[in-house]
């Protein structure tokens, strides 16, 4: 899904170059401003839930604009750090767990500000929200990797796909190359998908281990999605 975007921005990308010089582009590089969200085990009566209290991390973007008919297409995609509260999977996690989160969509729309400074563009977007929390938890009985010994490696991920509308302003204050951006996308996170991930190893006498792997994959509810960034472009 990841790979399919990453095409659709190049593609994009691609098809705004042979537009001419009534096509303007600008390639930007910043910062996501930090957000948090919530979600939860989908139609059940389990009290489970899990809070990314912050996620926060660079970004990558790409708006094209057509300035005859101001038509207008955006893409972006983020790589993040995402703080995680888990206790409420497990009470023997710490507070905050430190997790990585891609999150990125593609968007057409409509620029009605469109000059040598200013691009104001209005988009509808479609995109990706996959965060992983490798190594979330660890547990060993020994010490030493003695005979019966086991070592307990948890690692959890979640993906879901989003929905919503962006707003972007750029600025290009010499009418150049140049330019400074704010962009904010207002989603929602459709139901996804949430697994966990338990491997298990246990030691023998002769210090070599044999594995288990258990997996529990289960839908989670949808969730409101804020996605701030800023930073500079380049106008080609």
């Amino acid at each position: 899904m990841k790979k399919n975007l990453i095409f659709a921005l190049i593609l994009l990308t691609g098809m705004s170059a042979f537009a001419g010089e009534a096509w303007n582009n600008h390639v930007g590089f910043g910062f996501r401003g930090p957000t948090g969200m919530t979600i939860s085990e989908y139609n059940s009566d389990r009290d489970w839930s899990l809070r990314m209290p912050v996620q926060t991390g660079i970004d990558v973007t790409y708006t094209g604009v057509h300035m005859a008919t101001g038509l207008s297409v955006r893409g972006f995609m983020d790589y993040n750090i995402s703080l995680s509260d888990i206790k409420r999977i497990n009470p023997k996690h710490d507070d905050n767990v430190l997790g990585f989160n891609i999150d990125g969509a593609i968007g057409i729309g409509f620029a009605p500000v469109r000059n040598d400074y200013l691009l104001l563009g209005f988009y509808g977007m479609a995109g990706v929200d996959f965060t992983v929390f490798p190594d979330a938890y660890i547990e060993t009985s020994d010490k030493k990797k003695d005979s019966g010994s086991t070592k307990t490696i948890q690692n959890y991920a979640y993906e879901a796909c989003f929905v919503g509308g962006n707003a972007t302003a750029i600025w290009t204050p010499t009418g150049n190359r140049f330019s400074i951006y704010g962009s904010a996308t207002v989603g929602y996170n459709l139901p996804g998908l949430f697994e966990s991930s338990t491997k298990i190893k246990k030691y023998n006498s002769r210090d070599d281990s044999e594995k288990e792997t258990y997996k529990d994959e289960f839908y989670t509810t949808g969730a409101l999605k804020i996605i701030p960034s800023i930073g500079i472009s380049w106008r080609f």
